[in-house]
């Protein structure tokens, strides 16, 4: 399941995982302007696509004006025209989200956020793969693998990133929080797997990004542990039969 508003309706209605959702609605003019007075960063993004495709990020400036990022891609616009500019660079028909930025955690300057795979198993989920998708470049728009990104393994990242927390307690709560969210998002959809990405801030809170349904797994079990792709493989061909 890829569309975003969806899933953040589903889980918001839940008070744990309602603590770890980013504020997210749907783009018009009067979200854009409540979210750039409340919000010193914002995401637009597409909802329905995945890959990092069609996001933007809008930063306020000291001066006033904004930064808008997507791509490769900057430019710096008032409050006046940023609908306008915003509009030209969407991606249409896509219907867009505005979500609230994230201050991302970041290992040697560079953000990343984690992806947790969980398959549905003989009516459990079970956390098959894990790992943390570091960006190219210190001011990544995304962390996307397919935008470049490189995986690293999940508990080398939280013992090593430049804000470093106690990294047990991180990791105890990233996997509660993923399964948590893996339980709702299954009841309320015929998914059997799901590939979670969450990100940490540099103050250590752990937030919901988004799920996806059928994760790109392949470099994912490049950074796995041989015990934890055998889980993946052995869950996958489970489900195969199971159809």
């Amino acid at each position: 399941m890829r569309n975003k508003i969806k899933q953040y309706e589903i889980l918001i209605k839940d008070p744990f995982v309602a603590r770890h959702l980013p504020e997210t609605y749907w783009f018009h003019n009067k979200s854009l302007l409540n979210m750039l007075n409340k919000h010193q960063v914002i995401y637009l993004k597409p909802n329905d696509n995945a890959g990092g495709n069609g996001v933007i990020r809008v930063k306020s400036l000291n001066n006033g004006t904004y930064q808008i990022a997507y791509e490769k891609t900057t430019k710096q616009v008032d409050t006046s025209n940023i609908g306008s500019v915003l509009r030209k660079i969407m991606i249409w028909p896509q219907k867009y989200i505005i979500q609230q930025g994230i201050d991302l955690a970041t290992y040697k300057g560079r953000p990343f956020d984690m992806r947790i795979v969980l398959q549905k198993v003989l009516k459990t989920w079970r956390v098959t793969l894990t790992s943390a998708k570091v960006a190219t470049v210190q001011d990544a728009v995304v962390t996307n693998v397919a935008k470049g990104a490189e995986d690293f393994p999940l508990q080398k990242i939280l013992q090593e990133y430049d804000q470093k927390q106690e990294p047990l307690a991180a990791f105890r709560e990233i996997i509660d929080l993923s399964h948590q969210i893996a339980s709702i998002l299954g009841n309320q959809q015929a998914i059997r797997i799901a590939g979670l990405d969450i990100a940490l801030d540099k103050i250590g809170r752990v937030w919901f990004v988004e799920s996806n349904e059928r994760p790109e797994c392949s470099r994912c079990k490049l950074v796995n542990d041989p015990i934890s792709v055998k889980k993946y493989e052995e869950a996958r061909n489970i489900l195969k039969r199971s159809k």
